[in-house]
């Protein structure tokens, strides 16, 4: 037996709910010719008559009788699932799931951004994902996250490096995500020092290279990832600093270390800085952390309508002088 045409089983159930043709074809808006054509069309199919005709009415067979329920059950099914799919249709215009983690919460940027794409567009909502970025990224990679506001670096690194499985509560790879992911930069930040106040080093504008050596600095653990830890450990060690891994490596955990302990730790910039402690940057010492808006490998409408907002956006920033690259927050204490 061929496929069943559910534009058959449609006339078929409007011709046994009205049992007559002509009423059938109102109801469905076709002309009666069709629908009996289409009655014909679905009998030669099953193989047996689905109605009794006479010049005054028209009753079920026997078979069609036993049929119908099912038809009906089938049809309203159909109904349902176009209906969720409509729905599911209409909720990919209109909202989207966006991650950002709960330490960017403070960030002008990120508060800006989302209030102004309110402000444009209220009729695309979103839902926040405020998990540590490790968890982000990966979901950004597999079709789970639509978008996210990431504070990071874009590294050259294959997206596999970011799907391995980790056991849970393992964070990797927190502040870098591949540089195949598309971006748009909102702020650029130069990471630097945190000093205490009380160090020689808090008189300088600008820390010398020969001023590090033998300064013991407070450095952000591994689980930040290689690509963007390593590159300052080298820096650290080719100034003849000596870099310390503390027992928590986050960076608000190593700002509390610099100042229990009295040494320098890495600043990222992006965090006020505690009172006690000075930013300073480091001559030659050019690592940065943005904050950027990055999209997933399948992003639905309503996020790509955020992405391109966030694009002519920052433009018109940058259009209006406002750099991406700003000082750190309390850069000069």
């Amino acid at each position: 037996m061929h496929h069943l045409d559910f534009k058959l089983l449609r006339s078929f159930a409007a011709v046994a709910s009205e049992m007559s043709v002509t009423r059938a074809a109102e109801k469905l808006h076709l002309t009666q010719p069709t629908v009996s054509g289409q009655i014909k069309e679905l009998e030669t199919t099953l193989g047996f008559l689905l109605f009794h005709r006479t010049s005054r009415r028209v009753t079920l067979s026997e078979q069609g009788a036993a049929l119908l329920p099912k038809v009906a059950a089938l049809l309203a099914l159909a109904d349902e699932v176009r209906h969720d799919a409509e729905s599911m249709q209409h909720a990919t215009v209109t909202h989207f799931r966006l991650g950002a983690a709960m330490y960017t919460m403070d960030f002008a940027d990120r508060i800006s951004l989302l209030d102004a794409f309110a402000a444009a567009r209220p009729d695309i909502r979103y839902s926040i994902d405020n998990r540590l970025q490790t968890d982000q990224v990966r979901d950004l990679l597999t079709e789970k996250l639509d978008a996210a506001l990431l504070l990071g670096i874009a590294a050259g690194i294959p997206a596999a490096e970011f799907l391995h499985e980790v056991p849970s509560g393992l964070i990797v790879n927190e502040v870098q995500y591949p540089d195949a992911l598309e971006r748009v930069l909102l702020c650029r930040r130069k990471i630097g020092l945190l000093v205490p106040e009380a160090s020689e080093l808090a008189a300088m504008d600008v820390i010398t290279g020969d001023a590090l050596a033998g300064r013991r600095i407070a450095m952000l653990s591994g689980e930040h990832g290689d690509a963007f830890i390593n590159p300052m450990v080298s820096f650290m060690l080719s100034r003849g600093a000596i870099p310390l891994a503390p027992s928590e490596g986050n960076a608000l955990a190593i700002e509390r270390y610099a100042l229990r302990s009295g040494h320098c730790c890495i600043g990222i910039g992006w965090f006020p800085t505690p009172t006690g402690l000075v930013f300073r940057p480091v001559e030659d010492m050019d690592f940065f952390m943005d904050f950027s808006v990055v999209l997933g490998t399948a992003p639905n409408k309503a996020a790509r309508r955020f992405f391109d907002y966030a694009e002519r956006w920052q433009a018109a920033r940058e259009a209006a002088g406002e750099s991406v690259e700003r000082l750190p927050i309390g850069s000069f204490g």
